[in-house]
């Protein structure tokens, strides 16, 4: 009965600092121009909803679970990667607000809300077929099981999906050419992870994850 409550706050803390973050950054005496690009108010939104969806679902919100397996190395990586994302949330709105590595269309704004809503809807969604299993780090939790249920009926790698849309969909959002690099680190380390991770399943699964994979696609379902 505990484990709701505190999943809910931790859920609320996240969702809080991310949303101070992109309010100090764009400035909090001027929000009503932050409000005012139709774009932003509903990215906004979809963090409120999500955040929401996340509660009510009861989705244990915790990535620092290490489990069973060595995880040698990852706690820098995922260290530097925080920092880097907390950065962001707060440098992509106030490069948006001054005008810095700005482009001018706001078609690509909304292409961005777009890779924001489906990425934010597949995480939450892939959190909560993934229950007591989700970490941030490459490892197995105790009486770990091979989940295939879910969107993971259809893919292996939700969540990774989500880190490739979610970044760079929100520099999308504030206008920011850090898209493209953005894009293409995420990439990088999402390959990285990949490769890790079915080694590791393959390992541990053995040929219920060789069958799982000749099934299922990475990230798009029937493309890759």
């Amino acid at each position: 009965m505990n484990s709701v409550p505190t999943s809910g706050i931790l859920t609320l803390l996240q969702a809080a600092t991310a949303v101070f973050l992109l309010f100090s950054g764009w400035g909090l005496h001027h929000l009503a121009a932050f409000f005012a690009n139709p774009a932003r108010a509903i990215f906004f939104a979809i963090v409120v909803v999500c955040t929401g969806l996340a509660i009510s679902l009861r989705i244990e919100i915790q990535p620092i679970r290490k489990g069973s397996m060595a995880t040698t190395g990852q706690s820098f990586q995922l260290i530097i990667l925080l920092l880097f994302s907390l950065f962001l949330l707060w440098f992509l709105p106030y490069s948006d607000h001054h005008g810095l590595l700005s482009f001018h269309s706001e078609s690509v704004r909304y292409a961005g809300v777009v890779l924001c809503m489906v990425g934010a809807f597949v995480r939450v969604f892939a959190m909560r077929r993934l229950g007591p299993h989700f970490s941030a780090y490459v490892t197995l939790q105790p009486g770990h099981r091979l989940v295939q249920a879910g969107i993971y009926s259809k893919i292996r790698h939700p969540l990774y999906l989500s880190l490739l849309l979610l970044p760079s969909g929100i520099a999308m959002v504030f206008a920011n050419w850090l898209a493209v690099p953005i894009f293409a680190l995420s990439v990088i380390f999402v390959a990285d992870r990949i490769r890790q991770e079915e080694k590791l399943l393959a390992r541990e699964f053995d040929s219920q994850f060789l069958d799982y994979a000749r099934r299922t696609k990475r990230l798009l379902p029937g493309i890759f």
